[in-house]
């Protein structure tokens, strides 16, 4: 399926990035000059480290307390084990 290119559109500017063939991409342009793909808005977090919250404070400190929790429940269970 090509692209049409009648009237109205032929008259569009084009983005003119370079394609990995090395032509210029065909996709109508936005006011920036490239087309959605080669210019278009972010599609993500600044900062990919706060991407999926892995680094943020709060699981940070939920994963600290869930360790702390672990380990004295592993105490708890040595105690038991030597009353028995």
């Amino acid at each position: 399926m090509g692209k049409w290119k009648g009237i109205p559109h032929e008259e569009m500017p084009r983005c003119g990035a370079k394609t990995r063939s090395g032509g210029k991409c065909g996709h109508y342009s936005m006011p920036n000059g490239r087309c959605r793909y080669h210019g278009g808005k972010s599609t993500g977090a600044k900062n990919p480290r706060v991407k999926h919250g892995y680094y943020t404070k709060e699981s940070i400190y939920f994963r600290k307390l869930v360790d702390q929790i672990v380990g004295e429940s592993a105490e708890l269970l040595v105690d038991i084990d030597e009353l028995s």
